[in-house]
């Protein structure tokens, strides 16, 4: 009895030792966040579709925000940021409200894992208007492939205390379509 104890104890001090920072953020400073996400929404093809140009099957909903002072001190720094998980973008969860997308062939393309919420994933650093930018975003997965999809889709930016951002963003995207992002 006494090994298990120690064993549970162990278990449970290793848990809170991996366990999610505090969320140390203000309301005003999520909301500030997710309007800043919402309103720089790119639609974009995704990495292998921008180089194959070949019907594809998913795309990703890219946005970013500016890097806080202290991790552009960081990469200026070291040339590199190291990945703590307590940045407030990593609280930043979506969900997929709604959509209704169709293909070249006016077929109905149906959303792969739409109903629950995940983290935005994090892509590559870039640099917007001259300011280096953390990059967020979601890869969106299709039933069946298209050459160009058209239509919307309704995400919900969420953060903690509640506070969310519902977005309708806009899709009109085909396969030969070049990066929207600067200095591609």
């Amino acid at each position: 009895m006494k090994k298990f104890l120690q064993l549970f104890l162990s278990a449970l001090f290793a848990y809170h030792a991996h366990a999610a920072p505090p969320y140390p953020y203000s309301e005003g400073q999520a909301k500030a966040l997710l309007t800043h996400l919402s309103a720089h929404v790119l639609v974009i093809n995704s990495d292998l579709t921008l180089i194959r140009k070949k019907p594809a099957s998913e795309f990703d909903l890219l946005t970013y925000y500016p890097l806080p002072k202290t991790k552009l001190d960081e990469y200026k720094r070291n040339g590199h940021i190291v990945n703590t998980n307590d940045d407030i973008a990593d609280f930043v969860t979506y969900k997929i409200k709604d959509y209704e997308l169709t293909n070249e062939k006016n077929e109905k393309l149906q959303v792969k894992e739409s109903s629950k919420a995940s983290s935005l994933q994090e892509f590559p650093l870039w640099t917007y208007n001259n300011v280096l930018c953390s990059q967020r975003g979601l890869q969106v997965k299709l039933d069946k492939s298209f050459e160009r999809v058209k239509g919307h889709i309704t995400v919900i930016f969420e953060m903690p205390g509640s506070i969310a951002r519902e977005i309708r963003i806009p899709i009109n995207l085909a396969i030969t379509d070049k990066d929207p992002r600067p200095e591609i």
